[in-house]
């Protein structure tokens, strides 16, 4: 008596790759796509999608939110970027078409230090924002063609 009750409490405090409200399933567009399982409003902050590493292919690490929406012309998401670790949670509202500020290096201020990726495709961290409503069932996607290296023209895409 009470052998699967451990068990049961210890799945509340579990790893969780993606945020409760996404799932990844077979996509309509291509492979598997990431799928919203709750509403999720136009400018909320989803999650980080890639920690920039010099050590890796790319130099980009890619998340497991990173790693499953697919490209289409109609977006639902955008990505953004920072040098500065988001302190934004799920859910959280944000201007995606917001300039970013230029802050002093010393300067303990920068929660809001965001960028378009066109702005700054060199960034520590890309993060992805809804820029529609979405309903239980819609595919988060991005259109790939605007992300792309000014220098190389090699798309974000290949990350």
């Amino acid at each position: 008596m009470g052998g699967n009750s451990h068990c049961v409490e210890s799945a509340k405090y579990m790893y969780r790759p993606l945020p409760d409200a996404l799932t990844i399933k077979s996509s309509p567009i291509e492979g598997l796509g990431l799928f919203a399982t709750k509403e999720i409003k136009a400018n909320t902050f989803i999650g980080i999608t890639h920690i920039r590493d010099e050590q890796f292919e790319n130099k980009y690490i890619r998340t497991p939110l990173g790693g499953f929406y697919n490209h289409s012309d109609n977006p639902t998401v955008q990505r953004m970027v920072s040098n500065i670790l988001p302190t934004l949670k799920f859910g959280d509202p944000i201007d995606p078409t917001a300039k970013a500020k230029k802050f002093n290096e010393n300067d303990d201020n920068l929660e809001n230090m965001y960028y378009n990726l066109r702005e700054k495709p060199d960034a520590k961290y890309f993060f992805m924002v809804s820029i529609k409503d979405l309903r239980p069932g819609d595919e988060l996607c991005a259109n790939y063609n605007l992300y792309t290296y000014p220098k190389t023209g090699v798309g974000v895409q290949m990350l």
